[in-house]
């Protein structure tokens, strides 16, 4: 390797403007690793699912909950694969990802439907594995054949999704060398893509049992993970504070949960959202402020009013 190969050209840096960022999600760009981090069973691979079925028909049909304002109308390849689930599991998950499309007014016509669901079968590229969890796991390093098939697999992808990461390394994920080298395999296979990839992670039980699991440390194993990645969203159960606070009865607690930008090497910190998960299907969906809530008018020039909390049931707590 020579260094020269990756020399900045300084004058033309000075001279000419900067190219546009590429955003995938917000704050997470092309050719860049991130990770979604939660506690097993809050729904990271159903969000994933509704995120991949969003970028893949370049509209909103899984619920927009980390795309809105992030899709090009067209459509784009993603890759998911994912080392714990079999295919009639991710039959069932990826007709729930979908249901929102019944009720938006571009797929009323059947004709519309057929359209779409042939964008999807050209952009959407899922890999159930469940049964078959060594056949994902390849060992560190860039020169495996492994990689290099999970390379060729996701060329011209937009986004990758590897769920969960823990599946997909044999090592110690205490251990800060293995964990960076894990990314490091990851970055490669972004690099060579182009494509944003998410790796599925979950919480450490301290996190969780401090009710501290929205924080970018809650990630289990070592900071190496976190550090490595530029981008880290986590799913965590809201607080007693926080559940109060928006007026949610215990009794439904349970089916609520907070979604937390927690690092973002190329945006600022965006407040939490607060999802609201389908009992029976598991789906993820923007909380919406309760009808009767108290709202306050906020003085702007169009005199618009607008609800204390944000229109996305976002809440800074």
């Amino acid at each position: 390797m020579s260094l020269a190969n990756y020399r900045l050209d300084v004058r033309a840096a000075l001279t000419a403007p900067p190219p546009n960022l590429d955003y995938v999600l917000p704050g997470l760009l092309a050719a860049t690793v991130g990770a979604l981090v939660g506690p097993g069973a809050s729904g990271k691979t159903m969000l994933l699912m509704q995120t991949a079925c969003d970028i893949a028909a370049g509209a909103p049909i899984g619920g927009g909950i980390l795309t809105t304002g992030f899709l090009n109308g067209e459509g784009a390849p993603v890759v998911l694969v994912f080392a714990e689930e079999s295919h009639a599991v991710i039959h069932h998950r990826l007709q729930a990802a979908i249901q929102g499309m019944q009720s938006m007014r571009e797929f009323k016509s059947a004709s519309a439907c057929s359209a779409l669901a042939e964008r999807l079968s050209k952009n959407l590229h899922i890999y159930p594995m469940g049964g078959a969890a060594r056949d994902a796991r390849w060992s560190v390093g860039r020169s495996q054949g492994d990689a290099k098939v999970m390379v060729e697999a996701c060329q011209g992808a937009r986004l990758v999704v590897v769920d969960p990461l823990r599946r997909f390394h044999a090592g110690e994920e205490n251990d800060a060398a293995h964990m960076s080298a894990v990314v490091e395999a990851f970055e490669g296979i972004a690099t060579e893509t182009g494509a944003a990839v998410i790796l599925s992670h979950h919480t450490n039980r301290n996190s969780a049992l401090a009710g501290a699991g929205e924080l970018a440390s809650a990630a289990r194993g070592s900071s190496a993970l976190t550090d490595g990645v530029r981008w880290q969203a986590n799913l965590s159960a809201i607080s007693d504070q926080m559940a109060s606070r928006l007026g949610i009865l215990e009794s439904e607690r349970a089916s609520f949960m907070r979604l937390d930008i927690a690092k973002a090497n190329y945006m600022s910190m965006p407040p939490p959202t607060v999802l609201r998960r389908d009992s029976t299907a598991g789906t993820l969906s923007i909380r919406q402020s309760a009808p009767t809530q108290a709202r306050k008018r906020i003085p702007r020039r169009t005199g618009a009013t607008y609800d204390s909390e944000s229109v996305r049931g976002r809440d800074a707590g």
